[in-house]
């Protein structure tokens, strides 16, 4: 208790190195976005969430923008890891269906097992401030481009195969993946990653059954 005449000190902030208080506040810029949103996270909000000065974060960060770039950055590579562990490092012998089974299957199993870093990936490109959103982009574009390799390794050989749009395709796969995610974290219960990851096979049962049927015939693009 203050002795009268003095007032009472704020607590210290327990002593943590440079690294470890960069996790700790960024860790708290997580929890913020899951309950409040991206537009909830600031300097102000981080430093009174985590408990500690404003000095103390700008010691870490310069901004709110670079608060959301580097959350992204860290839990965008801890994703990107998740999803590049569940690709076979042979396609030699891969089934194209399994392949991309598997991949479906451990997306949304991960998303709905870290649902805090899957809500701050899949938040609506245009809610993110301009930073962010061009973090996210490129990271988009990385996933695209090995969907579309796998795509390609598994169509070589097949008559017809040059009149499929790989790139387009691999867009379209990514996007119906974040949307499945999506759903995923919106109602777990109703949108399960057993429902969802049926659909995933579906879809790409019946594309290989209509391209070997309709690619033979006619050389249109699908």
């Amino acid at each position: 208790m203050a002795s009268p005449g003095t007032s009472a000190k704020r607590p210290y902030a327990p002593r943590m190195s440079p690294a470890q208080r960069r996790e700790q506040l960024l860790d708290t810029a997580l929890r913020i976005i899951n309950t409040e949103g991206v537009a909830g996270v600031s300097v102000d909000a981080v430093a009174k969430a985590a408990g500690v000065t404003r000095p103390v974060v700008y010691g870490q960060f310069t901004d709110t923008s670079h608060i959301l770039r580097d959350l992204l950055a860290r839990e965008g590579e801890r994703a990107l890891a998740q999803i590049t562990d569940t690709l076979p490092a042979d396609l030699a012998d891969a089934d194209p269906l399994d392949t991309f089974t598997h991949v479906a299957e451990s997306f949304f199993t991960a998303v709905t097992t870290h649902p805090d870093r899957w809500r701050a990936i899949l938040l609506p490109v245009d809610a993110t401030p301009p930073p962010v959103r061009s973090y996210r982009q490129q990271a988009e574009t990385a996933i695209r481009a090995q969907f579309a390799e796998i795509t390609r390794h598994f169509l070589a050989g097949r008559p017809g195969a040059e009149t499929v749009d790989v790139d387009l395709l691999a867009h379209l796969l990514l996007t119906a993946m974040e949307e499945g995610g999506r759903l995923a974290l919106a109602a777990p219960d109703t949108y399960p990653p057993e429902r969802l990851t049926a659909m995933a096979r579906f879809m790409v049962e019946t594309f290989f059954a209509r391209y070997t049927a309709t690619a033979k015939r006619d050389g249109r693009r699908v």
